[in-house]
């Protein structure tokens, strides 16, 4: 299959901000695609190399990139960098100055989606002494046997920048109507997907076979589960009616989340968004190589600790071990604990189906005899009735320097993917006001003025609406920031800057300068939620007309790198608490 097809497609789907235009361009693409390539195709789509748990990096920077297109066209890199000042988009520099592109090759090759594939897979694989050259060379025969609108798309795939505004339940929209006929097996799908997080592997098993072989697929090793979620609740006296009797309760600590993988010697950890930090954490492998077990899957939160104190840190502190630089010096300016609180595969088995009680009693058993130091504890909990047990518990926990606590129902299976009542965060209690934080997702900014002259200046704020699979703006925020972390957060947007609104972003009439693909999670206090005509946040659920708007937002400082733009507070979440502060 030529890749000229796709990037018609991408050129047509880049042109509207329509949700379902954009799911019959993906019907469209997929029904003309070969079944042995349909993974490859799909990947592609994603703007990846394979699902996500296992995608590569390409490694490429802007100057590379320049370098090959000069090659290509014949024009100084100088030239290339003043066009892509002026349209700062290097995509876009392909696509108008390979328009008269005159062939520099004797043999043009055929560009397929195989051989375009593949060559990614060879320009992400290379690495030492001499690999620029090797990448470059790479990226050169791309180009040459391209059409300008090919390698527009040819670069902004190795640069990781598609925004064809698409998001992943559109894609399975767009399989579950290609492979089945019905928009409403979409439900079947997801689940194969929150067990297996591989797009690519679920269109291609339906490619070849059926609805059933869908269902058929199930949790393994070393494959990412995406994480079951949390309902937020206002107070205890909620949750208990919630769940309706005994509940466990848990602290909520102020880390990162992480799926251990383990199999005898090899493990693997994966974070709440499925990428793989194993390399972050060598302290943690070596305590958990120390567990002699067949092999598990269990879940806990990294938390950084003070090495004086032992007292928790804030979420900042663990961001260092991020880096990809100076591990071993890092790993002891920044010790961490593992604190333990689910397991969902042990010993050849899937525990999911298995009530959250006994989860947790086979966690007792398995580290209760195994030796780990200090570096690996199971999570604290209690078994809770009353409303004043979770309050004491509660105060407890906010001593601790945790967040708050989980309340969670004993009887409960683990739903990979799910946002369900059966666990519950509980952190502060809102007396008329919010004193929790919330996680908000940018997709717009105006420019800023004065000091901020070349950063953004004010940014706009969304939630999730996890129903309708769009984001409903809430506020716009522009305090907070220090000049550092405004440079930082800029650079961020910078790589996720689109030409309209996304296609997911319900803003109403707000204009903004820029939009951007909702990617990039902030942490933001309000001490008021208020009703607004302006934002689209639970709009007309209150009053027609008007949605529900933070007041006075203020940023705290924290860029939520662990959570996806599908992680942020809900629409559901903000409406709750705007319904405590009326009591």
């Amino acid at each position: 299959m030529n890749f000229l097809e796709l990037a018609e497609t991408f050129a047509m789907m880049e042109k509207t901000t329509s949700r379902l235009e954009l799911t019959d361009h993906l019907v469209s693409i997929l029904k003309k695609t070969p079944t042995d390539i349909i993974d490859k195709l799909v990947y592609l789509i994603q703007g990846k190399l394979g699902p996500d748990y296992e995608s590569s990096d390409l490694g490429i920077a802007d100057k590379l990139i320049i370098k090959s297109l000069s090659l290509v066209s014949g024009h100084s890199p100088a030239y290339i960098q003043n066009k892509y000042s002026d349209i700062g988009d290097l995509g876009e520099v392909a696509y108008n100055i390979l328009t008269n592109k005159i062939q520099t090759t004797l043999i043009h090759q055929l560009l397929t989606i195989e051989y375009l594939f593949e060559t990614l897979l060879k320009i992400a694989n290379t690495s030492g002494t001499g690999s620029l050259d090797v990448k470059l060379r790479f990226i050169v025969s791309l180009l040459n046997n391209s059409s300008n609108l090919e390698a527009k798309f040819i670069v902004k795939l190795i640069l990781g920048n598609l925004r064809l505004g698409i998001a992943n339940f559109t894609l399975l929209d767009a399989i579950s109507l290609t492979f089945t006929g019905e928009k409403k097996n979409r439900r079947i799908l997801e689940r194969a997907y929150n067990v297996s997080s591989d797009l690519g592997k679920i269109a291609l098993i339906l490619s070849k076979g059926s609805i059933e072989d869908i269902q058929s697929i199930s949790i393994s090793l070393f494959i990412p589960i995406r994480p079951m979620l949390a309902e937020r609740v206002s107070n205890p006296s909620e949750a208990l009616e919630k769940i309706n009797g005994d509940a466990l309760a848990e602290f909520k600590i102020d880390g990162e989340r992480i799926q251990i993988h383990k199999k005898g010697k090899k493990i693997e950890l994966f974070t709440r968004s499925l990428e793989n930090v194993t390399s972050n954490f060598p302290d943690i492998l070596s305590a958990l190589d120390e567990i002699e077990t067949k092999d598990l899957i269990a879940e806990g939160e990294v938390v950084a600790i003070d090495p004086a104190t032992k007292k928790y840190l804030p979420f900042q502190a663990l961001m260092r071990r991020r880096r990809k630089y100076n591990i071993q010096q890092i790993t002891l300016d920044y010790p961490v604990i593992l604190n333990l609180f689910d397991l969902l595969y042990y010993n050849g088995l899937d525990k999911t189906h298995v009530p959250l009680s006994e989860r947790r009693r086979l966690l007792e058993e398995i580290f209760s005899t195994q030796k780990t130091g200090d570096k690996i504890i199971l999570i604290d909990q209690i078994k809770v009735s009353r409303i004043d047990e979770i309050e004491n518990y509660t105060e407890k926990a906010l001593k601790n320097g945790c967040e708050g606590i989980m309340v969670k129902n004993p009887n409960s299976q683990y739903r990979a993917g799910a946002r369900e009542w059966a666990w519950m965060k509980l952190k502060k209690e809102y007396s008329g006001e919010v004193t929790d934080s919330v996680d908000l997702v940018i997709v717009g900014a105006l420019h800023g003025k004065g000091r901020r002259v070349g950063k953004y200046g004010a940014l706009l704020l969304a939630t999730y609406d996890a129903e309708r699979d769009v984001f409903c703006t809430i506020c716009k925020v522009g305090t907070g920031f220090t000049d550092n972390v405004l440079i930082d957060i800029t650079d961020k947007l910078n790589m996720h800057v689109i030409k309209h609104k996304h296609s997911r972003v319900e803003s109403g009439n707000t204009k903004m300068d820029t939009w951007f693909e909702p990617k990039i999670v902030l942490e933001i206090l309000s001490p008021e939620i208020t009703l607004s005509p302006v934002y689209t946040t639970a709009i007309n659920r209150i009053k027609s007309g008007y949605g529900l708007a933070l007041r006075f937002p203020k940023f705290t400082g924290k860029i939520r790198e662990d959570k996806s733009a599908e992680d942020a507070t809900t629409v559901k979440d903000i409406f709750e608490i705007y319904r405590s502060q009326l009591k």
